[in-house]
């Protein structure tokens, strides 16, 4: 018995079978529904029935419908895919784009790095090859008073180092400021940036950047990339749509107040 249930149920799974089967249900509706609730006795009940069906209905039609559907179906699916086709590669075209731009700006930031650390590398060996020159010298005063200089210059250097790095840490542009704050001002410091292709903005803490025109949103999408590239937000979708501060700009969003900056000069320091 399971196997007759299997082998009937397989049948109808099949496309033309369960296409056949919609037919039927679809071209007899009435008589159905007329079958259940109808009063009377089963033969009263099955004359309303057979006065809204035919062997047409019954039979005919729905196996015609079920062959063309399901011979069809096929080529059907094939029109849509090939209308959708186009606008499917352009949409991977374009995360293609924007991971390529992210691994391009991660790319320049290592080879920017790499050659600071090299330059400090070039430096300590410079010095320690300068030790070995003052050691070299014999008369203890001259090598003590060498030593002495070398020591402070060095000091002096490594002062003047640490400021121009403190001043130039955080350097952002008016745009970058209010993006900071605004996401500041959320409890999960994101930063949205939809990828529309209608009125597009960039929106943080309840507010919209760049939506006045195309200028406008290039501003804040350059300010958004300065932010990224200093690591005061990081990519959280992997797709270049939406942002969040990191620790380093959550602490920099805290440093002090900026609207009194904001009005001062185009360049503006943290």
């Amino acid at each position: 018995m399971n196997d007759v249930i299997d082998a009937v149920t397989s049948r109808f799974k099949s496309p033309y079978f369960g296409y056949a089967l919609l037919a039927f249900f679809a071209l007899n509706w009435r008589g159905i529904f007329l079958l259940i609730v109808t009063d009377g006795t089963p033969n009263e009940r099955l004359t309303a029935f057979d006065s809204v069906t035919d062997n047409y209905t019954l039979f005919l039609f729905p196996l015609i419908t079920g062959a063309f559907v399901a011979s069809t179906s096929h080529w059907v699916s094939l029109l849509f895919g090939k209308l959708a086709q186009n606008p499917l590669e352009r949409i991977d075209n374009l995360h293609l784009e924007l991971e390529n731009k992210k691994i391009i700006r991660q790319t320049e930031l290592e080879q920017s790095r790499s050659t600071l650390f090299g330059i400090k590398e070039k430096e300590l060996i410079d010095r320690a090859k300068r030790d070995e020159e003052v050691a070299e010298i014999t008369d203890e005063s001259v090598k003590e008073k060498l030593s002495e200089d070398l020591g402070r210059l060095r000091e002096e250097r490594d002062k003047l180092n640490d400021e121009l790095n403190n001043s130039s840490k955080f350097k952002l542009s008016s745009a970058a400021i209010e993006l900071l704050k605004a996401a500041a001002t959320n409890k999960k410091g994101a930063i949205l940036k939809p990828q529309t292709l209608g009125n597009r903005s960039i929106q943080a803490g309840g507010k919209s950047f760049g939506g006045k025109d195309q200028r406008d949103y290039k501003k804040y999408e350059a300010a958004l990339d300065e932010l990224e590239s200093l690591d005061l937000v990081k990519d959280a979708s992997y797709k270049g749509e939406m942002y969040e501060l990191t620790h380093q700009g959550w602490e920099v969003s805290k440093k002090r107040s900026l609207s009194r900056i904001l009005c001062k000069r185009p360049v503006y320091y943290i």
